[in-house]
């Protein structure tokens, strides 16, 4: 399983310090949790003082938690950018998508401990507050991939953005419900999944504009 590495920060340098505290946060949430995870916690993994701590991010933890999920989804999306790119045709395309994404989310120590310990917070009103504009952005990302394979019509685009957002919100469910028919380290269970739901909605020839005559209707 392809887990997320937390180590990859440089060891010195302009801002190395923050980025250390990033990370010990990261492992401290993979350990304990959000509600386990305090900002002496982080500060102690860190090898920095509290007041360090508090000086880089004045907010304390609520501020390193948002600073630690940005970096997070840059991270993540820039992997699957570089991914996504290599792929030319519809099928392979999805494929390396999907699996992708659902690895990383299911390699990640720090998610995949909040939904072990913690499972109802997303469903809380900030995190349901901010998981609307965070569909909203993976949407925005994914539609141009598949804009090309979408069949010429004119409402392609909007077309190229249902599915889009038919693509995020089942890699979400999945990703949040991990286990049943799709095994995101199984070639052969994403191909399958993607050629039985995603593939027909993306390729499907485009509904007609005007509804039929009434010479038309069978």
């Amino acid at each position: 399983m392809e887990a997320i590495a937390t180590a990859d920060a440089p060891a010195a340098g302009p801002g190395a310090t923050e980025l250390r505290i990033r990370r010990s946060a990261l492992e401290c949430i993979g350990r304990a949790g959000l509600s386990g995870t305090t900002v002496d916690d982080i500060a102690r993994a860190a090898g920095v003082s509290r007041a360090t701590t508090y000086r880089l991010f004045p907010g304390g933890r609520d501020t390193i938690i948002d600073a630690v999920v940005g970096q997070e989804v840059q991270r993540f999306f820039g992997g699957l950018a570089g991914e996504l790119a290599r792929h030319a045709e519809a099928e392979p395309l999805l494929v390396a998508g999907v699996g992708r994404a659902l690895r990383f989310l299911a390699g990640h120590a720090a998610l995949q401990a909040v939904l072990r310990r913690e499972p109802d917070v997303l469903a809380a009103p900030i995190a349901t507050h901010r998981l609307g504009p965070a569909i909203d952005a993976a949407v925005a990302f994914a539609a141009p991939y598949l804009r090309p394979h979408v069949p010429e019509g004119p409402d392609a685009d909007r077309r190229a953005t249902e599915v889009a957002e038919l693509v995020v919100r089942l890699v979400l469910s999945y990703a949040l419900q991990p286990g049943g028919t799709l095994d995101p380290d199984d070639d052969a269970s994403v191909t399958r999944f993607v050629r039985t739901h995603l593939l027909p909605s993306l390729l499907a020839d485009p509904p007609p504009t005007d509804p039929p005559s009434p010479e038309e209707l069978p």
